[in-house]
């Protein structure tokens, strides 16, 4: 072999072993091309999820090839999530949360809409008219790819949003899976000046079966949820109610994979409707859209409804095993059994 034929094989050898640049995007300026990450893998962006028992673990020293863990499929209904990397520029990315961390650092093109205005002064859900409003004033339409998402998952602000979208009867509408922490961690587009978009109308179909009434709840139809805290399940509640803690439906600052929700909700009749209910939509939203990704049919309602039904001492009736009316909540706490669902 001559020196100049060992010269070029050398050559040709470093050219071959040199590392391939991403395609990916740049965070840090430029165009957002959907198609530079969207169709390469950016990792599962899970912090939490790798104690999940669906994710699993081969235990066999292959973990370079093993297929990473699909968050989406493990769910009945995981229609309603959207995996990170399948985000594109053609859905309307909204940020909803209720701090001032949008104007920090917010997911590239996102708007963002706090979920608080979708409730009046008194903390009770707009009207119809009002919820439309709100979005059609911030440029969303029904029939918009929506994809929403909060500074924190677990908060619960992103679920209530979904509610509400959902009960307006939007048509496309998933909660983004992961935070805006775990977007950045995967090295997808990020920004911080405030996207506004052009005004629009937005016409409503109402769900109503999303939010049910007193009168359904009191019928006895449904498998009744109460997720405010247990102190507050002990002195009062709707009777009938099962408690259940949210911090049950979170594993990791994430909603649990499907298997672990199964695992939650196995005592729940899946052939029979559920509510849930509370004093906070945040706690109510976040139960009922795990519920949601696991198919069953449920609606939220809230505590002050009922107690508006109510007067004096019938506020804190409830209904033991039996069937038995006792006087007080008080005394039922602790004379009778009681249901608590899920554990941690």
């Amino acid at each position: 072999m001559t020196k100049f034929n060992a010269i070029g094989i050398l050559i040709l050898s470093l050219i071959a072993f040199a590392p391939v640049v991403d395609a990916g995007c740049s965070c840090s300026g430029g165009n957002w091309d959907p198609s530079g990450f969207l169709n390469s893998e950016v990792g599962t962006g899970l912090p939490g999820s790798a104690g999940d028992s669906a994710a699993g673990n081969s235990g066999s020293g292959t973990s370079g090839t093993q297929k990473p863990f699909d968050r989406v499929a493990s769910f009945p209904n995981g229609a309603i999530l959207k995996a990170m990397k399948s985000v594109s520029s053609s859905d309307v990315v909204m940020d909803v949360s209720n701090t001032d961390s949008y104007s920090t650092s917010h997911i590239k093109n996102a708007i963002h809409i706090p979920c608080k205005v979708f409730l009046n002064s008194e903390g009770s859900l707009k009207t119809d008219e009002e919820l439309a409003k709100v979005l059609g004033d911030a440029g969303v339409s029904r029939d918009d790819s929506i994809v929403l998402y909060a500074g924190k998952e677990s908060s619960g602000e992103a679920e209530f949003a979904f509610l509400v979208l959902r009960y307006l009867g939007q048509k496309d509408v998933k909660l983004l899976d992961g935070s805006l922490g775990d977007w950045k961690a995967s090295g997808l587009p990020e920004e911080a000046p405030a996207n506004i978009l052009p005004g629009t109308e937005y016409k409503p179909l109402v769900k109503p079966q999303v939010i049910a009434e007193y009168q359904y709840v009191k019928s006895g139809q449904a498998q009744i949820i109460d997720v405010r805290p247990f102190v507050e399940f002990g002195k009062g509640r709707i009777p009938g109610s099962i408690a259940l803690d949210p911090a049950n439906v979170i594993k990791g600052d994430k909603i649990k994979t499907g298997t672990d929700l199964g695992t939650v909700f196995s005592r729940l009749d899946k052939e029979k409707p559920i509510v849930v209910y509370s004093d906070d939509y945040s706690r109510s939203a976040l139960v009922w859209y795990a519920l949601q990704l696991m198919g069953y049919e449920a609606s939220i309602y809230t505590w002050e409804d009922w107690k508006a039904h109510k007067s004096g001492d019938a506020v804190n009736e409830t209904t033991s095993d039996t069937g038995n009316k006792t006087s007080t909540a008080g005394e039922d706490a602790v004379g009778s059994k009681y249901t608590k669902l899920g554990t941690t």
